[in-house]
């Protein structure tokens, strides 16, 4: 069995190309971000969010070898890129930080939606968000996604949910997609 996090970087190999832009909405230590920055190669460009200064500056450390990485200290909900083909959120706090420093469910709400709107007519992006039920603004969090995902028009978006069905509380990953229009022959 994959984790959430290995399963989530597999479906991501599969949509993301050298050359491709994306972006890590969560970058934490950097570790995602360094994954993306992997399959996008130095033709790509991988933007990299956080709200805390420390999990900049963890991600910086650990790519500062790369130059293609563009650092957003700000939230996720200030996204403005409209070219990226993936969007990553690996949701929750910052390991072995401040653990009352966390995602929640109004700010990533807000940031999807934003994401949404942005890439209006854009079938090539898609969202990987990565959720953690286990404490209680997660477990808000968790719900209020699943819910707004659910609720998107099922005429215009393919969402998923890949979660353990035997164990609670589990991580488990929500994808958004836009659906490609039908063309008539």
């Amino acid at each position: 069995m994959l984790k959430t996090t290995e399963l989530t970087h597999l479906l991501i190999k599969e949509h993301l190309k050298l050359g491709d832009t994306c972006i890590d909405a969560t970058c934490g230590m950097g570790n995602d971000t360094l994954f993306l920055r992997g399959l996008v190669g130095d033709q790509g460009v991988v933007h990299a969010y956080d709200i805390q200064l420390d999990a900049i500056n963890e991600t910086k450390k650990l790519l500062k070898d790369y130059t293609n990485i563009i650092y957003h200290h700000e939230s996720h909900e200030l996204i403005n890129i409209s070219n990226a083909k993936v969007i990553l959120f690996n949701l929750g706090f910052l390991p072995n930080h401040n653990k009352t420093i966390k995602t929640n469910k109004e700010s990533t709400l807000n940031a999807i939606k934003n994401i949404l709107n942005i890439y209006i007519n854009n079938q090539d992006m898609i969202l990987f968000i990565n959720c953690y039920p286990g404490h209680l603004e997660g477990l808000e969090e968790s719900n209020c996604l699943i819910k707004f995902s659910k609720n998107l028009d099922s005429k215009k978006y393919l969402t998923t949910i890949y979660q353990p069905l035997n164990q609670k509380n589990a991580p488990f990953l929500i994808t958004i997609k836009q659906k490609t229009p039908l063309k008539l022959l």
